[in-house]
């Protein structure tokens, strides 16, 4: 039963009375019950017209306010018995007035609801919306149940007759107290094409909030007013000529306002950026250090002087804006030209010696830590969503019938699926929630061969490009599909509403392949995030100091460049793959391994032997050259001398022969080590006139003795024992 318009009346006690007596005669009800009923209409009629307000609304809305909490703690109430509900209960079942959600969400509304016949508008409506909402299979019961509630509260609360009149404003306005249900809500509204889009998730209709303008960033933020001009005309120039993304705009933005702030605090007397001194921007310097260390935020600093480099980016984003401001200020009749200093007033080298460059020393070592620590603890991780996909896959096929098995499959899953894609394709976060079926593309090679490569959009370089799909990630993709597919119960893939969390702006519409994971939607960088971090807490992975270890989605594609690094691909194929705009970006991502190293040197120096020496050299020596050979050893011609050490007899002086016992300088190296005796007496006298440390120098003199006593040696011999030294 509906009174239409009756709420914004004028209040009339005589025509809402014979309302709700005609009201009471439809309620299913005992006659003591409705006895109960009358005595409470009397009270809040009595009470309504002792309220002030023109409306019945206006007088209901104040009476909810002001007394609604007074009675749900059990004080001044209509009745002193259970009843004292019925009267409110009577004006809400009767759509005289729309209650609020404080009421709503306290109120035992299905009992309510119970009374009214079975003909009644709003029990029809709830009887639709149970019947369209107990179809669904991803929901549990309780989130069912709360869903067709939660429709009902919102006809009542918003005076709507069908449930066809809900609108996307209506669920965003939906409290948190009773917003339990509306995922399930919406998915029916959507089915029936209540609302012109795919079903949405709870934290994607209260986040979702559309990119802001220069000018809404500038009027929601606490920058000066005499800067506030020069600050929106530059961003939307920078759109125009440079770049228009949206996440560049906001670090922009937010850089250039604690500029502002810090010249409105330290210097009042700057009143616009043409003023702007290098003086002032050297003052800044300290104070982004120092305030960059306030919301520092991930990990704890181990040291106080463990900065990250926030402060450089804010630093950096400053001199960028002077820089074009000062440029497109000397343009013909530019609108800068009034906002220009006279010259950028920080510049690069100002940067330089305030402890960036360690901080970014340390970036660098953790990010090699950090990826020697992932390498270690992977195998566990991947290990472990595999297990526990596999035990709810069996599960699920000991009991194929059981809603929560198939949901536990499903959950363990698109664990395992979101940590292998990742991890074998190198993708990022957005570019892996944007992926469809459309961009898996089939290819033929010329002698018949087919092959898949997968297409990637552009995303932070504005390239796309395309990454062959190997056996795992063929796999993966493949596994991902058939899952998509049961959950929605059709032959292919549905396409769904995007969205790019990071422009903030709604992609298209198409079959994404990161859907229905628990809810017919796109899967949201957070949702993936979360499920990342928990696989990481279930595991235990933990850094090489004992700390915990969360994986985030980032890590996966470090990983990937390390392990190709490793397993030697190419640099350059490395950049292809992850969509890099330099190869040594790939260096930054990616580990090399002491092991590989070892055993890429030992390669490259065996390719080098082979060029100079050539394949002759791998032979089997024959007995006349073993002979020849083994004769040598007996005195190794070592070039100015030869060394007499019997074979197999370990060297302790290594490289440093001269000086040893067992060499006998040639006397035809005379010239030889007389040039080096001269050389290294010159430098001898040029490091004690220029005050070396006396190790070094003492250092010098050992070399001058061993060469004196080679040339000594050298000298001593006959012409004939000279003669027989250089035959052999």
């Amino acid at each position: 039963m509906s009174m239409p318009g009756l709420a914004d009346r004028p209040f009339d006690r005589g025509l809402l009375e014979r309302e709700l007596e005609v009201l009471r005669a439809r309620l299913v009800f005992r006659p003591e019950r409705r006895r109960s009923m009358t005595r409470a209409n009397s009270s809040v009629l009595d009470l309504l017209d002792a309220t002030v307000g023109e409306t019945l609304q206006q007088r209901w809305t104040m009476i909810e306010k002001e007394l609604w909490p007074v009675w749900e703690a059990g004080e001044r109430r209509l009745d002193p018995e259970r009843a004292w509900t019925y009267g409110p209960a009577a004006l809400v079942l009767s759509r005289a007035v729309r209650p609020g959600w404080r009421m709503l969400s306290r109120a035992r509304l299905s009992q309510w609801i119970a009374w009214l016949p079975a003909d009644d508008p709003l029990n029809v409506q709830l009887e639709w919306l149970r019947t369209r909402i107990g179809q669904i299979d991803w929901a549990g019961e309780e989130i069912r149940r709360r869903g067709h509630l939660l429709g009902v509260r919102i006809l009542l609360h918003r005076g709507y007759d069908s449930v066809k009149q809900i609108t996307d404003a209506d669920l965003a306005c939906v409290p948190t107290a009773v917003a339990n249900g509306t995922d399930a809500l919406d998915a029916v509204l959507c089915a029936e094409g209540v609302l012109a889009r795919s079903p949405q998730r709870g934290s994607q209709r209260r986040l979702r909030r559309e990119r802001l303008t220069p000018g809404e960033l500038v009027a929601g933020s606490n920058i000066p007013e005499r800067f506030r001009e020069v600050h929106r005309l530059y961003l939307e120039v920078y759109a125009q000529r440079i770049s228009d993304v949206y996440a560049t705009t906001r670090h922009k933005h937010n850089s250039l306002e604690k500029l502002w702030a810090f010249l409105d605090a330290e210097h009042p007397e700057v009143r616009s950026s043409a003023q702007v001194r290098r003086s002032h921007m050297l003052a800044f310097v300290p104070y982004a250090i120092a305030l960059a260390r306030e919301v520092q935020r991930r990990q704890p600093r181990l040291t106080d002087g463990e900065d990250r480099m926030t402060a450089h980016q804010w630093l950096i984003n400053v001199r960028c804006f002077f820089a074009d401001v000062c440029s497109w200020g000397g343009e013909e009749r530019s609108p800068f030209a009034v906002w220009a200093p006279p010259a950028v007033p920080l510049e690069r080298h100002d940067l330089v010696g305030v402890g960036f460059e360690k901080a970014r020393r340390r970036q660098t070592k953790r990010q090699a830590a950090a990826i020697l620590d992932l390498e270690r603890e992977m195998p566990k991780l991947r290990a472990l969503a595999a297990r526990r996909w596999q035990d709810a896959r069996a599960s699920l096929d000991a009991t194929p019938d059981a809603r929560a098995a198939r949901r536990a499959e499903a959950d363990q899953f698109w664990d395992w699926a979101l940590l292998e894609l990742l991890l074998q394709s190198g993708l990022r976060i957005e570019e892996a929630c944007e992926l469809t079926t459309l961009d898996i593309l089939k290819r033929t090679h010329t002698g018949g061969r087919t092959y898949y490569l997968l297409h990637v959009k552009p995303s932070k370089f504005d390239r796309a490009r395309v990454i062959p799909i190997g056996d795992g990630l063929g796999r993966v993709i493949s596994q991902i599909i058939r899952h998509v597919k049961d959950f929605y119960g059709t032959s292919e893939v549905p396409a769904c509403d995007g969205w790019d969390s990071s422009e903030k702006r709604a992609g298209p519409h198409a079959p994404y392949l990161l859907q229905g994971a628990g809810h017919p939607s796109q899967i949201a960088y957070a949702k993936i995030r979360t499920r990342l971090a928990r696989l990481s807490r279930a595991a235990g992975t933990t850094r090489s100091d004992g700390s915990e270890l969360i994986l985030r989605p980032h890590d996966c594609r470090r990983i990937f460049a390390s392990e190709h690094l490793n397993n030697n691909t190419p640099i350059h194929i490395i950049q292809a793959l992850l969509g890099h705009s330099s190869p040594d970006t790939v260096m930054i991502y990616a580990k090399l391994y002491p092991t590989t190293l070892i055993d890429e040197y030992r390669k490259t120096v065996r390719a080098t032997y082979l060029d100079f020496h050539g394949q002759e050299s791998l032979r089997t020596p024959d007995a006349q050259e073993w002979q020849r050979f083994s004769q040598s050893l007996e005195l190794r011609d070592m070039g100015t001398h030869l060394c007499a050490l019997p074979a197999g007899e370990h060297c302790s002086r290594g490289l440093v022969c001269l000086g040893c016992s067992s060499a006998q300088p040639k006397k035809s190296a005379t010239p030889l080590f007389r040039k080096m005796l001269d050389s290294h007496q010159t430098a001898l006298q040029r490091a004690r006139n220029g005050g070396e440390p006396a190790g070094q120098l003492a250092a010098r003199e050992l070399e001058v003795q061993r060469i004196s006593g080679a040339l000594h040696r050298a000298n001593e011999l006959d012409d004939d024992v000279a003669a027989a030294i250089d035959a052999a």
